[in-house]
C-alpha cells in the first residue's frame, strides 16, 4: 500500500482525493493537511470528505505527517505548495 498525504484536504479536490484513496486497495490515507487557521483543522478527514470516519485528523503540520506518509498530493495554494515541496524534499519523499 502506498501511504498518501493530501494537502488541501478540506477543499473540493482534496475531499475527492480523500474519498478515492479510502476506496482504493492500493493506497492508504496517511495524513490530511490544511493551512494554519483553517476551520477544518482537527476534524476527521473522512468525515470532512463525506466518506465516513477515517481516524485521520486534519492538521497544519506537514513535518509530522511526513513520518507516516510516502507521497504528498497537493491541492493547496501555490504559495503553500512551494513550502510543502521544501518539506517533502527535506524528508526525501515524493
Amino acid at each position: 500500500m502506498i501511504k498518501i498525504i493530501v494537502a488541501g484536504a478540506a477543499g473540493r479536490m482534496g475531499c475527492r482525493l480523500v474519498s478515492l484513496i479510502r476506496d482504493s486497495t492500493a493506497l492508504t490515507l496517511a495524513g490530511a493537511l490544511e493551512g494554519k487557521g483553517h476551520p477544518a483543522l482537527g476534524e476527521d478527514a473522512g468525515e470532512t470528505a463525506a466518506s465516513g470516519r477515517a481516524g485521520i485528523p486534519i492538521t497544519d503540520d506537514l513535518s509530522i505527517l511526513m513520518e507516516r506518509g510516502e507521497v504528498v498530493i497537493d491541492f493547496s495554494s501555490p504559495s503553500a505548495t512551494l513550502e510543502h515541496m521544501r518539506t517533502v524534499a527535506h524528508h526525501r519523499r515524493a
